[in-house]
């Protein structure tokens, strides 16, 4: 076997087409290589790949934003009595904060050292204070949904003289998001909005829902959003 000093080895290191010829080989295996060989050939061994891994967690804590929140309070820190100052980005700028206002709120160095040891000055009639905590990160977005066609919007659930679609409730002044909404909740609805609109009039089971009526269908339009609010149909949210 060839070994690294061997002179063909050497030429042949420097020789830019083999370069390539290996970069694209192991382009076309690196699926296949497992990520005990990936550790050994990124870090030598386990324990250095470890103690990157640690290492660069801790980084990234550090790294990762905070907001310092600067309270005034009594002499006992009763939450009740915390007064917040001003927000910072760091401990630096709300430490050169309290510097320059040193004279002001009657703060001596050992005050200083204590609060930034401590986080809290201590044995005054008033006090400072602060607290500390990361920035919320927004969640990532969420992927679009496949859209559904137009057979799934436009089909008509009956019941009496009640009928609906989910094309209606998403065409409304402040429209649902129907997406989620399945035929069985949809056959509910209706069922629902007829039974309380006629319950409403006293039509008795005979009588019909008369739409041309002001009356009967504004009450079967106020029933119709009740009974979509109740099975949990979202509003669509404002933008």
């Amino acid at each position: 076997a060839l070994s690294t000093d061997d002179s063909t080895v050497m030429e042949t290191l420097e020789d830019v087409d083999f370069i390539g010829y290996v970069q694209r080989r192991f382009e076309e295996c690196r699926e296949s290589i497992s990520v005990e060989d990936k550790v050994r050939l990124a870090f030598g061994s386990f324990d250095n790949a470890l103690y990157e891994f640690g290492e660069y967690r801790k980084e990234a804590a550090r790294n990762r934003p905070q907001v310092y929140l600067l309270y005034r309070s009594d002499a006992w820190h009763n939450r009740s009595s915390m007064e917040l100052i001003a927000p910072f980005s760091s401990l630096e700028n709300m430490m050169e904060y309290l510097r320059r206002k040193k004279k002001e709120f009657r703060l001596t160095e050992s005050d200083l050292e204590e609060f930034k040891n401590n986080r809290q000055t201590k044995g005054r009639d008033e006090n400072y204070l602060y607290e500390s905590d990361y920035l919320d990160v927004l969640p990532e977005q969420e992927p679009e949904l496949p859209p559904k066609d137009d057979a799934f919007y436009d089909k008509v659930f009956t019941c009496g003289q009640s009928e609906l679609s989910r094309r209606e409730l998403e065409s409304l002044p402040e429209p649902f998001d129907t997406y989620h909404v399945t035929d069985e909740e949809m056959e509910q609805i209706v069922y629902e909005t007829e039974m309380e609109t006629r319950d409403r009039l006293r039509l008795g089971k005979r009588k019909p829902i008369d739409f041309d009526n002001d009356r009967h269908s504004e009450i079967w339009w106020e029933e119709m959003e009740k009974a979509v609010v109740r099975h949990g149909v979202p509003y669509y949210e404002a933008e």
